[in-house]
């Protein structure tokens, strides 16, 4: 083997090493985001999607966050246009009633997923801009806390995929 193909191996057999080591840091995809029809209010009571306080109108958007990386990643926020305000909520029991509560931080481990469903974790959608009805798309923006802001393409359907 000539002088110059020994640094060529040498060099790459480096760069292979300092990949190998390199911390990898979360890799953040979504699956299977959808959300539930929603009407945009005309006037208290007036809209046909969920209500909110106020008479707004709301969806739900559901999903799994799938975190392929070797360090964890934590949901902080989420955005879109087709509502005035956007957030992570937590439905829980109390007692005997269902409550909904905002929830500022999702942990999303390493290696793991993070199911967003009915009755649980979900992305509340309220006072909306336009109507949201089955067979729609939107865009849904995840803010994450090392991964930054990752736009999902969400489906508009009557039940969960």
């Amino acid at each position: 083997m000539g002088k110059g193909t020994r640094i060529a191996v040498g060099l790459l057999a480096a760069a292979l090493a300092a990949c190998a080591q390199a911390p990898q840091g979360p890799r953040i995809r979504i699956e299977n985001a959808w959300a539930r029809p929603g009407a945009v209010a005309m006037g208290e009571g007036m809209g046909h999607g969920m209500s909110h306080a106020g008479g707004a109108s709301t969806s739900a958007a559901f999903f799994v966050v799938v975190n392929e990386g070797d360090t964890p990643d934590a949901l902080v926020g989420a955005a879109s246009d087709v509502a005035r305000s956007v957030e992570v909520h937590e439905t829980v029991m109390e007692g005997d009633v269902a409550k909904m509560h905002p929830v500022p931080r999702v942990e999303i481990p390493a290696r793991g997923r993070v199911a967003f469903q009915p009755r649980g974790l979900h992305v509340m959608l309220i006072d909306l801009t336009r109507p949201l009805n089955a067979g729609d798309t939107f865009t849904l923006t995840l803010r994450f806390e090392r991964s930054g802001e990752i736009p999902v393409t969400v489906a508009v359907r009557e039940t969960s995929p």
